[in-house]
């Protein structure tokens, strides 16, 4: 049987339940679905941390196997990742330093695809396609009181990857609002998300939606969040070439396309 070194939350919780059906296989990690709509994806240390993500021990050939079959994995002993909470933010002058280094080094690293281009105020057939559901993202956050525009649902679903860039953008909302200390903000989005995501996106970015809605994502994009939201970042911003090399290394552009979601709250925060 494949263990489990280190695994998220709400890998663990599925992969203790029993067998999974492998229903996504890349070269080197593969995503299993539980009942419940629960799922887990296994992979080697490449696949870095997150909360459905199991990274394995040993050598396996995950890439071989078939989509349909039944794989068990065991998390006995594995260590249980979860990222770590901001002890504290940062002021609005440090914030603002950040984002203009980080607008910096995302022109000078550009996105390859999806909607990351918009940190640096680039555009794009995807970018211009999703600009009035980015504008209405932009009215909510300007007032979070209010309802969320209905022309914010075209982002649901929209573009590459098996997590769309526009459900990555909303989990980085998510996981943005929350960072700036509005956990009710982040609530009010995913009542309204969570009923949409289930008709109009796939089930496995459904589940990266809700493990963003609870504060979960990937430990590169909390990474980026800790350097522009934590107090003890430095100031002017840390190495974002790094950083970005990083979040670009997460899925087919998610990293990126979840770092435009904190962004845009991070804008709003120094308004």
């Amino acid at each position: 049987m494949i263990a489990v070194a280190e695994c998220g939350r709400l890998a663990r919780a599925a992969l203790a339940s029993g067998p999974g059906e492998v229903c996504a296989v890349f070269r080197r990690s593969l995503y299993l679905r539980f009942a419940g709509g629960r799922y887990a994806c296994v992979g080697d240390a490449s696949l870095g941390r997150g909360p459905l993500n199991a990274r394995i021990s040993g050598r396996h050939a995950l890439g071989s196997r078939d989509v349909g079959e039944w794989m068990s994995v065991s998390v006995a002993g594995a260590k249980l990742w979860r990222p770590v909470p901001l002890r504290a933010r940062a002021g609005r002058g440090a914030l603002c330093l950040r984002l203009a280094s980080l607008e910096r080094a995302s022109a000078r690293h550009a996105a390859r695809e999806g909607l990351g281009g918009v940190i640096a105020g680039a555009n794009s057939p995807l970018i211009d396609r999703a600009r009035p559901a980015l504008n209405a993202i932009d009215a909510w956050l300007a007032q979070r009181g209010a309802p969320i525009p209905p022309a914010a649902g075209s982002l649901i679903g929209l573009g590459p990857g098996l997590t769309p860039s526009g459900d990555d953008f909303l989990a980085g909302v998510m996981i943005g609002v929350r960072a700036a200390g509005d956990r009710t903000a982040a609530a009010a989005l995913w009542k309204w998300l969570e009923p949409q995501a289930a008709a109009l996106t796939s089930a496995i970015s459904g589940a990266h939606l809700a493990a963003a809605a609870r504060g979960e994502a990937h430990e590169a994009l909390h990474g980026c969040v800790e350097a522009l939201f934590g107090a003890d970042a430095p100031r002017a911003g840390p190495r974002w070439g790094q950083l970005l090399a990083r979040l670009d290394a997460v899925g087919h552009c998610s990293g990126r396309d979840g770092l435009a979601g904190v962004v845009a709250v991070a804008r709003h925060s120094i308004r």
